[in-house]
């Protein structure tokens, strides 16, 4: 029986510009986020999104009201 928790790959996973996130105190992004792959380790500062997480949807790039998460 196949394993149904298996990802697909994902050929390019969104990253956190740093210098745009204003590290919001509730991240619209990661409200948005179905895998929770966006992770801030410290309050006010900016998050990351993790790649084993991440199932490459971008919903989060268009929920960013700084326009901080992008494709490299």
């Amino acid at each position: 029986m196949a394993d149904l928790h298996l990802k697909a790959p994902v050929n390019r996973v969104p990253v956190v510009v740093d210098e745009r996130c204003d590290a919001c105190r509730r991240c619209m992004a990661r409200g948005v986020c179905k895998t929770k792959a966006i992770i801030q380790i410290d309050p006010g500062e900016p998050p990351m999104i993790d790649p084993s997480r991440c199932f490459g949807c971008l919903v989060c790039i268009q929920e960013c009201p700084t326009g901080a998460i992008e494709l490299p």
